[in-house]
């Protein structure tokens, strides 16, 4: 009951959020930029941190930085905030890129200090995350074609919500097997759900939107977790 009241609460706000008109806040200027910019190193270095928290707990703090809700909650965001599709796609590349810049640049000087972190700068991981930056960016400027008042924006809609709700299922399943992943679990269930009820509200095509919903999780699903859950059976 408690946890219900809590969306609800979480979505009522959201809602008022999207209905101001200043919600587009991420422009075409610098300093949106750098704003987006500072944030995504702000937000490496946090997960950075999280390398302090054991993997195998209950909570599982650090799986942020394994696992994909986090990024895909804080790219969605990113979508409804900017204020077109190049801007969009520009401030999802820069958030992943700056996150990735300090997460990997944080590592060598942790490591002057702690032993935990006495890798050095991973350059190969750094120019991977760094490149795999770009297909995020391209899919925050098709995600923006949701604003359009096209049939297609339902499938959109739906996109985001598929992608966490399939990993919550993962989640689910290793938080019984395994007992652990509880905080990825709760993030990616609160996330999808107010996701999906904020975007059912705006969707074009009510029932396309819940069939496209079904059908990405699923697809998700077996082409992101499947063989890892598969693995914990």
């Amino acid at each position: 009951m408690e946890f219900k009241v809590i969306i609800e609460e979480i979505n009522e706000l959201t809602m008022k959020t999207i209905k101001n008109k200043n919600i587009k806040i991420i422009k075409n200027n610098k300093q949106s930029y750098l704003k987006v910019f500072a944030s995504g190193i702000l937000i490496g270095c946090l997960t950075r941190l999280l390398d302090f928290c054991s993997m195998d707990s209950l909570w599982g703090f650090s799986s942020i930085q394994t696992l994909l809700g986090f990024w895909m909650i804080t790219n969605t965001l990113i979508v409804l905030f900017s204020s077109s599709n190049l801007v969009a796609g520009l401030s999802s590349f820069i958030y992943m890129f700056a996150m990735t810049l300090s997460f990997y640049g944080l590592q060598p000087i942790l490591g002057i200090f702690i032993p935990l972190f006495t890798d050095g700068f991973r350059f190969s991981l750094f120019l991977m995350f760094t490149i795999l930056s770009i297909p995020c960016a391209l899919a925050a400027y098709i995600l923006y074609y949701w604003n359009e008042d096209k049939v297609y924006n339902s499938i959109l809609y739906a996109l985001p919500v598929g992608a966490l709700l399939s990993e919550t299922i993962a989640t689910f399943v290793n938080l019984l097997i395994n007992h652990t992943f509880l905080f990825q679990f709760l993030m990616d269930l609160i996330g999808g759900s107010v996701f999906a009820v904020l975007f059912f509200k705006k969707a074009k095509n009510k029932a396309l939107y819940f069939i496209s919903i079904i059908v990405s999780t699923i697809i998700f699903y077996f082409v992101l977790y499947h063989k890892e859950v598969a693995a914990w059976l």
